[in-house]
């Protein structure tokens, strides 16, 4: 039996470095979805200073904002606080543009690597423009096949709020598994609102919950 060696936290998180401080462009997985020819561009440092991608972005999240599990007032400035502070900055966080023919359609990425396990979560997946039926699902497969070859990965997970039929139905399709779920309460925070982890013994009624599914690859 070949033993498989945990993959290198400094390495990967190196790695993960030098490629968003990348130019942008410069770092593309390039894809195929039936006979339609598309890449997954890296998002990088100097996006920030980009005004119509981070307004894209922020309109993204704007048109989708009630599965997020936060909800506040989308600006152009906390869209570009958030890139910076949330993405750049966050050491194991990886942020694709699903580009096709030079239009952006959505984002998908990589986030909180394990890396005794080898695993990490799928996250941020944003379809922008309702366009080329089935290359959400085509695109999740396309970089999950690059972190295996790439950066060692061997398994999958991924969070998503349970009444998110659409994207759970993909997720199925992709082979991920309800392994549990958390209650959520909604609370009011400074700017906006958020779900969070309802406190244990919580006994009113709950509307949502947070479902963890893990990768079955068969």
């Amino acid at each position: 039996m070949i033993e498989i060696k945990n993959i290198s936290k400094s390495t990967t998180i190196t790695k993960i470095y030098e490629l968003k401080h990348q130019p942008f462009c410069d770092f593309k997985i390039e894809c195929k979805f039936n006979n339609l020819q598309y890449s997954l561009i890296l998002l990088t440092s100097d996006c920030a200073k980009n005004k119509n991608l981070m307004e894209i972005i922020g309109g993204w999240r704007k048109e989708n904002e009630m599965w997020f599990y936060s909800q506040f007032v989308v600006t152009l400035e906390r869209t570009t606080k958030w890139f910076k502070e949330r993405v750049i900055n966050a050491p194991d966080r990886l942020l694709f543009l699903i580009d096709v023919d030079n239009e952006y359609i959505g984002h998908v990425g990589l986030f909180r690597f394990d890396f005794e396990n080898n695993t990490c979560e799928i996250d941020n997946i944003v379809r922008g423009e309702p366009k080329f039926p089935g290359i959400m699902e085509n695109a999740i497969k396309e970089m999950m096949n690059w972190g295996k070859e790439s950066l060692g990965l061997r398994n999958y997970s991924l969070q998503v709020i349970s009444d998110n039929d659409k994207a759970i139905k993909l997720y199925q399709k992709l082979s991920f598994i309800e392994t549990s779920r958390v209650p959520l309460i909604q609370v009011n925070g400074n700017d906006g609102t958020e779900w969070t982890e309802a406190p244990k013994g919580y006994d009113q009624n709950v509307e949502r919950y947070n479902l963890i599914m893990k990768w079955d690859e068969k």
